[in-house]
């Protein structure tokens, strides 16, 4: 049966078929800081478009170089870049929300500190959260559900886009939607599940944009974009190298020279072949008009008609034959 957005039974069957055998525990940073919501808020940041198991070893980096969120907070872009790498998805702008949002719970509090949350209301804690400047609704939903226990499910592009290409949901659905539908669907005593699932799943299968060309480009590594890149340039190199090159030129330059044919430029000299013919025509028929051996005998024939008329008569009537035969 279809629903409003999307198919109930095909989502059920990810779900079940990507469920972890156990929900994994919470990040720690360290030890002073168990059970701190700012652990749960940075590992979503992490999390967010990107699989799990990277975020989870961008965590464990962080935490061992860094001392505590503080820290963290006043960390350069370029220097937490040299910790998680400069090829985790979309660092800059991921590293950037990082200091931005600990930033702003800074401000409010003069520590960076989510732990009051959880003496408020899920409503209170959700507005606080969803108001950060430029986070995410999958950072803080996905903090509100595991944190606060929320009745809310993360959900971003990359998520959205591979289950519209399993057909779970409609294809013109937003993530807000596809959001509270699936929250709606599912107990919410499964929803923590259902979350772990539905990322594994997101990352099981191959990152790539819904149809188009961009199906087959989306996702790759940087690196292998690169050498496809590379393969495509020299294919483009290999097509244009039909045109001559300088060392093809020069030799069709010295061939020219030898057989006279100089004034011709180099870049015509790939077709060169061609105007044999018409070459040919011409020194064919010029030949015919006035060839250069034959003009001498028949200068001298008068003088060998001097000597003999008949051998005269014979040249000459024997070169007129010729003339005719090549006209």
């Amino acid at each position: 049966m279809k629903a409003p957005a999307g198919n109930r039974t095909r989502l059920a069957s990810i779900v079940k078929k990507h469920a972890p055998a156990e929900i994994p525990p919470p990040p720690i940073w360290s030890e002073g800081f168990a059970g701190d919501p700012v652990a749960l808020f940075v590992h979503s940041i992490l999390a967010w478009e990107a699989p799990l198991a990277t975020a989870d070893a961008a965590f464990e980096k962080l935490s061992k170089q860094l001392v505590d969120w503080n820290d963290l907070r006043v960390c350069l872009v370029d220097e937490t870049m040299e910790i998680v790498g400069p090829r985790y998805p979309n660092a800059f702008r991921r590293l950037l929300l990082l200091r931005t949002s600990l930033t702003a719970i800074y401000k409010k509090h003069h520590e960076v500190d989510l732990r009051h949350l959880s003496a408020a209301g899920k409503r209170e804690a959700r507005a606080y959260l969803e108001g950060i400047p430029e986070v995410p609704s999958f950072v803080a939903h996905r903090t509100l559900l595991l944190a606060f226990g929320s009745s809310v499910m993360p959900m971003d592009a990359r998520l959205l886009v591979k289950l519209q290409q399993a057909g779970a949901v409609d294809p013109e659905a937003s993530e807000s939607a596809v959001a509270a539908w699936i929250a709606k669907e599912t107990p919410n005593d499964g929803l923590v599940e259902a979350h772990y699932a539905l990322h594994a799943f997101a990352d099981s299968t191959p990152d790539r944009a819904v149809g188009g060309k961009g199906a087959r480009t989306a996702g790759r590594t940087p690196k292998a974009a690169a050498e496809e890149g590379d393969a495509a340039a020299a294919s483009t190199t290999s097509a244009a190298g039909k045109a001559p090159t300088a060392s093809e030129a020069k030799r069709s330059s010295a061939k020219k020279a030898s057989t006279g044919g100089a004034g011709k430029t180099p870049a015509k000299s790939a077709k060169s072949a061609k105007p044999a013919k018409p070459a040919g025509k011409a020194s064919a028929s010029g030949a015919g008009k006035a060839p250069a051996k034959p003009a001498k005998p028949a200068k001298k024939a008068p003088k060998s008609a001097a000597k003999s008329g008949s051998k005269g008569t014979s040249r000459r009537g024997s070169g007129g034959t010729t003339r005719k035969k090549s006209s």
